[in-house]
């Protein structure tokens, strides 16, 4: 069973480290493409700032990994920023850090420490959650079939993601990988065969506590 662990939901947080002002903007990113846009979204937002730092890891298999100093001196900002992702274990995430400039010069280290204590606290303050994969396993029935299999999947631990109602029932459900041939028999059980089920796909979801 595949599992990841990235940040619960996007934010922002500040700190000012001698005059100049720190703010980390992090957010989930399930792909480069929603990493890239996470990152221009906030230098639009910020476009006076004096930098506009990022690193992110995004995807889950073979994530995109990519960080930029934007201006700092080398190695003081976006690789700094990436160790701290690497570290907490994260991945599908991406983090800017907004500086404006206060007039005092930090020093190499003084920059490692501020950027590396920004995106700490922007982590901190997103929460971290751990997605687990699942199956999607698709049921369709007729009405009194549906309530016995419904009710059979639920007790099973299946999570109805969707159900349409027309002149039969069709709903998604999603279980766990390692489960979804117990799902597929229990719904066909339930409705003494009748029931007509496939696996569709998989979704990683949030870890439920038991």
């Amino acid at each position: 069973m595949k599992s990841y662990k990235t940040v619960e939901k996007a934010t922002e947080a500040r700190t000012e480290v001698r005059r100049s002002l720190f703010i980390v903007s992090v957010s989930p990113a399930a792909t480069a493409e929603e990493a890239d846009a996470f990152v221009a979204s906030v230098r639009a937002k910020y476009p006076d700032a004096t930098h506009n730092c990022y690193a992110y890891i995004a995807g889950v298999e073979n994530p995109s990994v990519r960080f930029s100093d934007d201006g700092e001196p080398g190695g003081t900002a976006g690789q700094p920023m990436l160790e701290v992702l690497k570290k907490r274990g994260l991945t599908a995430v991406a983090v800017v850090v907004t500086r404006y400039f206060g007039g005092i010069k930090l020093g190499a280290g003084g920059l490692v420490s501020a950027y590396t204590d920004s995106v700490v606290s922007g982590i901190d303050a997103a929460g971290t959650v751990t997605m687990t994969e699942r199956s999607l396993v698709e049921v369709r029935a007729g009405y009194q079939e549906f309530s016995r299999a419904d009710s059979a999947l639920i007790r099973l631990g299946a999570e109805r993601m969707s159900a349409d109602y027309g002149e039969d029932v069709r709903a998604v459900y999603a279980v766990k990988a390692d489960a979804e041939a117990r799902a597929l028999a229990c719904a066909s059980e339930a409705t003494s065969g009748a029931a007509r089920t496939a696996v569709t796909g998989h979704i990683f979801l949030p870890e439920r506590a038991n």
